[in-house]
């Protein structure tokens, strides 16, 4: 198959999940990376395409909402996919409070818009030195009122804009 059409059947909506595994070994990186991200990907190939040499395949599948918990799980062993795997819903909760404590704030700030980050994880990243993982937990509609109403008051413009963005405030 050449890698115009390859590109092309990844492009549709409705490809089915056996070419899509037939695709995720295609020699071209962005036939990979495509694949990775197609929402009809099935985690069968998400698990082969974990495994993937080029850094942005994985990144894909550690953000994919098929990707099992377990990969994410082994993803996380290369801390370069850490910000990628705290965003994801499939993350076990043990690992998001894991990342919760990361120095990076890119990673803290991916846990804290994760709609499975448990509410206590949220109440302590609500207090974050970083106004941006602030402004995070501001958006996430899983924040508790209680912590919305504390990030309403707070310092930094962004985080107040953020909470009363958030569908769940009412002021």
């Amino acid at each position: 198959m050449t890698n115009t059409s390859a590109l092309e059947l990844v492009q549709d909506e409705n490809i089915s999940a056996e070419i899509l595994d037939e695709l995720s070994t295609d020699e071209n990186p962005f036939v990979r990376v495509r694949v990775a991200a197609h929402m009809n990907t099935s985690p069968e190939t998400l698990v082969k395409l974990s495994k993937d040499e080029t850094p942005i395949v994985k990144q894909f599948v550690a953000e994919h909402l098929n990707t099992p918990a377990d990969i994410l799980v082994e993803l996380t062993k290369d801390s370069d996919m850490s910000y990628w795997v705290a965003g994801n819903p499939n993350t076990p909760v043990e690992l998001l409070n894991k990342f919760s404590k990361d120095e990076h704030e890119n990673v803290r700030s991916s846990v804290a818009v994760n709609p499975s980050t448990p509410a206590a994880t949220l109440s302590i990243l609500c207090c974050d030195e970083n106004e941006d993982v602030r402004a995070a937990v501001a958006k996430n509609v899983k924040t508790p009122v209680a912590v919305l109403n504390k990030l309403s008051k707070d310092a930094a413009e962004s985080v107040r804009e953020a909470v009363e963005k958030n569908p769940t405030y009412t002021s």
